[in-house]
């Protein structure tokens, strides 16, 4: 929670206070003991509520969390503004916020915020969603982001740019595409979509055209697609797609197979397709993705590549 004044640069004041549900210190780990300064029942009006992470195992989690929610409630509608972190958007969706509008969080946890909260238009692909009173923050270390955000919010462009300089922060980062890894969807329980996705990562480089898949699980076109849809959350020629960018990112970042040569290896002819499909996932080039992860970042420092 922080209560804002001035708007000069380099005269930022946010007076920080962490709001818990008692005074009781926080312990995290072995390590870490934070003491909150006040509780939601005796803290004052705040301008800016900050929802952390809610961690990993974040539904499990809410069942802690939700006695915040008619807090955050009665503070938003006396003109707070509400700012999540990560997958702190749960634990702000609970609260009904966000219904009808549009949010972000850590792009691991989209599927399960998509099922769990349907009204969400979730845009995991998004750094930073800002809904005016509500802003929700992607993965991780988008809190620098996030704080880069807030401080030209409230204080200007020349304290954020200033900031960023000092305490070496990239500025101008949007899209958590860079950073996202495809995780197949295979615990659902239907076995004949299950043996097609594992043709599908088997023989990516084949024509895998929809009447072979749907002849694989022993379906109509129809069907097949309706129940891989159900199962897995997305048309098959979209799923294949994915699995096969995502295989190109792994190439791209492990070996020295040119462009041409990946491309072909993931069940693509087209160069120019090929780019335009894999800007669209990852918001790089393939050339750019592999300046970014390629092993040669190592050798970027002096450093050589692990070796047993």
């Amino acid at each position: 929670m922080g209560d804002t004044n001035g708007n000069r640069a380099g005269t930022a004041n946010f007076a920080v206070e962490l709001v818990a549900l008692s005074k009781k210190p926080l312990r995290f780990g072995d390590s870490v003991v934070l003491r909150p300064r006040a509780t939601i029942a005796t803290a004052g009006r705040p301008d800016l509520i900050l929802i952390p992470s809610a961690g990993d195992h974040v539904i499990d989690s809410l069942t802690s969390l939700r006695p915040f929610v008619p807090w955050i409630k009665r503070c938003a509608a006396r003109g707070t503004r509400v700012v999540s972190l990560c997958t702190g958007a749960f634990l702000l969706a609970e609260t009904g916020l966000l219904d009808g509008r549009t949010a972000t969080t850590h792009w691991f946890y989209a599927d399960l915020f998509r099922k769990t909260y349907p009204k969400v238009k979730l845009r995991a692909d998004q750094l930073i969603v800002d809904e005016g009173n509500v802003i929700t923050s992607g993965a991780a270390t988008s809190f620098l982001d996030l704080a880069l955000y807030l401080i030209e919010l409230y204080c200007g462009h020349e304290a954020a740019v200033t900031t960023a300089k000092v305490l070496l922060i990239e500025m101008g980062r949007h899209t958590q595409l860079p950073y996202t890894m495809f995780s197949a969807y295979k615990t659902h329980g239907d076995h004949q979509i299950l043996a097609v996705q594992q043709l599908m990562e088997a023989e990516m480089q084949k024509d895998l055209s929809i009447q072979r898949l749907s002849k694989r699980a022993g379906m109509s076109i129809r069907n097949f697609d309706r129940r891989f849809r159900t199962a897995v959350g997305e048309a098959p020629s979209t799923y294949l797609q994915k699995l096969r960018v995502e295989k190109a990112k792994r190439m791209l970042e492990s070996t020295s197979n040119t462009v041409e040569e990946i491309l072909f290896k993931v069940g693509y002819q087209d160069l120019r397709s090929f780019r335009r499909l894999f800007h669209s996932l990852t918001d790089l080039s393939p050339r750019e993705y592999r300046r970014k992860y390629g092993t040669h970042r190592l050798q970027d420092y002096g450093l050589k590549p692990w070796q047993s």
